[in-house]
């Protein structure tokens, strides 16, 4: 997986955090699975991941996600960063980092 930057939208604050296609390959034969990701302070948290099956749309991250806009404080329009580790294999338990870049528009 290659890493992943996205802009926030309404949908990705209060509904589910929509993923481009295919940026979870190698978790396709997991139509839904718990990934673990660590933030810039450390702290892990487990984002439901589901996908349709031969996917026909995006995957989206459920779960803990909602947790984790509260606490970051996050708002349309900023955007995360996902990083996967290529030396660690995903499926089997390895965490993505997740990073925040904060808008600096007041919208």
């Amino acid at each position: 997986m290659e890493n992943i930057t996205k802009k926030l939208n309404i949908t990705d604050v209060e509904r589910r955090l929509l993923l481009p296609e295919n940026c979870l390959e190698d978790l396709r034969s997991d139509l839904e699975a718990n990934l673990k990701f660590k933030d810039e302070e450390g702290q892990e948290w487990t984002f439901r991941c589901r996908a349709s099956p031969g996917g026909r749309s995006k995957p989206a991250l459920y779960g803990d996600w909602f947790s984790f806009v509260r606490k970051k404080g996050l708002r349309v329009g900023d955007v995360i960063v996902i990083i996967s580790d290529k030396e660690k294999n995903i499926s089997a338990g390895g965490c993505f980092r997740i990073k925040i870049k904060k808008s600096t528009s007041k919208h």
